[in-house]
């Protein structure tokens, strides 16, 4: 087949620079669409983003104020329990010298006294010798009973002190073996002061 273009040159022409133009006029208006959409979504976009890191900014800073007050405030609660704490030990260590002191102090008074209380009416004693001074005071006591009988009530007497503990029969003997002599007992303890917290006990001679 035989085809016969009977357009002239020059109107051919004219209407392919007419269709390039519309192309190039098409292409310009979409480019101007995206470049407004751009401006009117980027901006306010920023700004969104910016907001919400400085909110977020702003809630971080105050947690961690929060969390600097708190520490300082522990801190100062943790000093002030170490005060106490120190403070408390000393008063402890005064209290515990000062009951030692009264306690050393009052170790012969008491311990005359519980003797005292102790020795029966037929017997007495003869001499009171110091062996180990306070806090462990301990003492050697010499005497005269009637009977070997007054001798073990004596020793039961101490041995019912609280103040009295480890009492030890140490010697015993008969004196006065003439006539006309009183039988009597002569007898040597040794003992040693409880501070209250222990109970006398009789060992054997």
């Amino acid at each position: 087949m035989i085809e016969i273009n009977l357009l002239p040159e020059s109107r051919r022409a004219r209407q392919g620079l007419a269709t390039d133009g519309e192309a190039s006029g098409l292409g310009i208006g979409v480019w101007g669409v995206a470049l407004l959409m751009s401006a009117l979504t980027i901006p306010p976009g920023m700004a969104a983003l910016w907001w919400l890191q400085r909110t977020d900014g702003l809630e971080l800073a105050a947690r961690l104020e929060a969390v600097v007050t708190d520490s300082v405030r522990l801190a100062e609660f943790r000093a002030a329990s170490d005060s106490l704490t120190e403070r408390f030990r000393e008063i402890r260590e005064r209290i515990a010298l000062v009951e030692q002191l009264d306690r050393d102090r009052f170790a012969w008074p008491r311990m005359m006294d519980e003797i005292s209380r102790a020795l029966p009416p037929p017997a007495w004693l003869t001499s009171v010798r110091q062996l180990s001074p306070p806090p462990d005071l301990t003492v050697e006591l010499q005497g005269v009973a009637g009977s070997p009988l007054a001798i073990t009530e004596f020793v039961r007497g101490l041995r019912t002190s609280d103040y009295i503990a480890d009492v030890k029969i140490v010697g015993s003997q008969q004196q006065g073996s003439e006539p006309d002599q009183v039988p009597r007992q002569a007898f040597t303890l040794v003992l040693r002061f409880a501070h209250a917290s222990a109970v006398g006990r009789i060992e054997p001679i």
